[in-house]
C-alpha cells in the first residue's frame, strides 16, 4: 500500500499562499514534488466525489476547507 506523501511543511504552506488560495492553509492539502513541478493535491478527495483531486488554483470558496489544527468530518 502506498504511503501518503508527508504533510507540508510551514514554509512549503508559505510559499503558496498567493498561488493556492485556501488550500494554502487547508489540513487536507498534500503536495506532490516532481523534477520540474509542484501539484498542490486535496486528500478530502479520496474519501468525497465532490472535491477534484488537483482542483483549478487558486482557491477563493471550498465548503471542505478546514484550517491547520482544526478537526472536521
Amino acid at each position: 500500500m502506498k504511503r501518503p506523501p508527508p504533510s507540508p511543511t510551514e514554509a512549503e504552506r508559505a510559499e503558496l499562499t498567493g498561488r493556492a488560495g485556501l488550500c494554502a492553509s487547508c489540513r487536507h492539502l498534500q503536495l506532490l514534488r516532481s523534477p520540474n513541478s509542484l501539484f498542490v493535491r486535496c486528500a478530502r478527495s479520496d474519501h468525497d466525489t465532490a472535491f477534484p483531486r488537483y482542483p483549478p488554483l487558486p482557491v477563493f470558496a471550498c465548503p471542505g476547507h478546514a484550517p491547520t489544527g482544526e478537526v472536521s468530518g
